[in-house]
C-alpha cells in the first residue's frame, strides 16, 4: 500500500474512534442512546475502525478480531453474552464475529452482531462491512425487520442539526488535506485526481453515493468533493452539499488549512 494511502487510514481510523467520519442517510428523530441496540452499534463501529486500522498497517483484513485490537466492554457486573462458539468476541449483550474477509485486489470484510436468546437482545442482528459503492454498509434487522444504521444514531441529539450534518465535510476535508500534503512531499507538487492520491470519501450506509456533475467530482454521502490548483504550490479543495438539509452549503480548505464554510441552511436548524 503507499504510504500516503496509510496515513490517510490511520487518520480516518482515528476520526472513528470519535465522531462518526462518515455520513449516512438521514433520518427524522434521534435515537436513544440507552437502547439495547445502541451497544451493538457502537460496538460495531468500533470493529470498522478497528479493521481499518489493522489494514493501515499490516495492508489486510483480519477474522481475529483480538488482534485487531477490538475488546467489547463487560456488563457493569462484570458479566457477558455466551460466546456462540468459535471466533465470537462477546460483549455485554451481544457477541461479535468477522464472518469474511476478501484479499487484493478488491479487499473487504464482513463482520456481525448476534442478540442472545431469552434477553433483551433476542432476535437482533447487525452487520457492517465494506462495500464496493458506497465504502460501508450498515443494518440492523429486529425480528425480521431490516433497516440501515444512520450515522447519528446512539450519539446526542444535536447529531441532528444542520451544523452537525457539516461532519461529513469537515472530516473529509481534512483528510484531502492529509493526503494532498503527503502526495507534495513525494511528488513536489499537489494532485487534482482525488482518488489516485488515496482519497475515497465513503457514501450512504445504504450502498448510495451523491450524484456527482462530471468526472471533477469525487462524490460522498451528502458532499461532493473538488480539488483545483493555484499554481504549482497550492491547492483548493471544495466541499458541496447536494442533498439533505445542508444543500447548497459550501466548505473549502486550502493548502495551509484555511477553512471557509459557506452554510445553506435555516437558522433554525443550527
Amino acid at each position: 500500500m503507499k504510504p500516503n494511502l496509510k496515513q490517510w487510514l490511520s487518520v480516518l481510523c482515528l476520526g472513528m474512534t470519535g465522531v462518526s467520519a462518515t455520513a449516512w442517510a438521514d433520518v427524522g428523530t434521534p435515537v436513544d442512546c440507552g437502547t439495547v441496540e445502541c451497544e451493538a452499534i457502537r460496538e460495531m463501529r468500533s470493529i470498522y475502525a478497528a479493521e481499518y486500522g489493522y489494514f493501515a498497517t499490516y495492508d489486510v483484513f483480519t477474522l481475529n478480531l483480538a488482534s485487531a485490537g477490538f475488546a467489547p466492554a463487560a456488563c457493569p457486573n462484570g458479566s457477558r453474552a455466551p460466546v456462540p462458539g468459535a471466533g465470537w468476541v462477546s460483549g455485554c449483550n451481544f457477541s461479535y464475529k468477522v464472518t469474511g474477509i476478501t484479499p487484493h485486489p478488491s479487499p473487504g470484510f464482513t463482520a456481525v452482531a448476534q442478540g442472545v436468546a431469552g434477553t433483551a437482545s433476542a432476535g437482533i442482528t447487525l452487520q457492517i462491512g465494506t462495500h464496493p459503492v458506497s465504502g460501508r454498509l450498515f443494518w440492523l434487522e429486529r425480528q425480521g425487520v431490516r433497516r440501515y444504521v444512520d450515522s447519528a444514531e446512539c450519539q446526542s441529539p444535536q447529531s441532528f442539526t444542520c451544523e452537525a450534518q457539516l461532519r461529513e465535510a469537515r472530516l473529509n476535508m481534512g483528510y484531502i488535506h492529509v493526503v494532498e500534503q503527503s502526495y507534495f512531499a513525494e511528488r513536489d507538487q499537489y494532485s487534482t485526481n482525488l482518488p489516485l492520491i488515496g482519497f475515497v470519501p465513503e457514501g450512504c450506509s445504504n450502498g448510495t453515493r451523491a450524484a456527482v456533475p462530471d468526472a471533477s467530482w469525487v462524490a460522498g454521502c451528502r458532499f461532493i468533493y473538488k480539488v483545483t490548483l493555484n499554481g504549482t504550490t497550492g491547492f483548493t479543495a471544495t466541499a458541496k452539499a447536494v442533498t439533505g438539509a445542508t444543500e447548497g452549503s459550501i466548505l473549502t480548505i486550502t493548502e495551509s488549512g484555511r477553512t471557509v464554510i459557506t452554510p445553506s441552511y435555516p437558522a433554525w436548524c443550527q
